[in-house]
């Protein structure tokens, strides 16, 4: 019986997760150098993905000449992805133990840049929404569990009125 590897295929990176990684690379840069942990850092997760030859090499140039963020960004078109920018290049920025303020301030555009693309109003009305519907499904099970005639039904409405609910955990 042949018995299949248990090591996982490595998934082939996408454009928005390649255009990712290069900006993370581009601000490790930030502070004027890409130093021995960063690089070994990087290095690690590259070495766990499912790059090309091409891929790798562009990376491996990143490594050595900085690259324009901004123009790097507008390839990072799904959403999935530009925020894990945010999350990995506030790792990268501050594995040295120093935020430096070139660093900050990317870092500080990044998350400006995350939070415009938010409908504000439209997730405060689906959160209220989803409130709404856990509150009314709480309600339907906790009348379905109530008792519903005779003395027990009396005794369990005089306890809430009293403030005594023998449903509560």
């Amino acid at each position: 019986m042949v018995h299949e590897s248990l090591q996982q295929k490595k998934q082939p990176v996408g454009t928005s997760q390649f255009y990712m990684w290069r900006c993370v690379v581009a601000l490790a840069h930030a502070d004027g150098m890409v130093n021995q942990g960063e690089r070994d850092y990087l290095n690690g997760v590259f070495g766990r993905m499912g790059l090309t030859p091409e891929q790798k090499a562009v990376l491996q140039g990143d490594m050595a000449a900085a690259q324009d963020i901004a123009q790097l960004l507008a390839h990072i078109n799904e959403p999935e992805w530009r925020g894990q920018l945010v999350y990995f290049a506030g790792l990268l920025a501050r594995a040295d133990g120093v935020l430096d303020p070139q660093e900050d301030h990317i870092l500080k555009k990044l998350r400006a840049d995350q939070m415009s693309g938010l409908d504000m109003d439209q997730i405060r009305a689906d959160v209220k929404k989803a409130v709404a519907n856990e509150m009314f499904q709480h309600d339907l099970k906790m009348s379905a569990l109530r008792p519903q005639g005779g003395l027990s039904a009396v005794i369990d409405s005089l306890l809430l009125r009293l403030g005594i609910d023998i449903l509560e955990n």
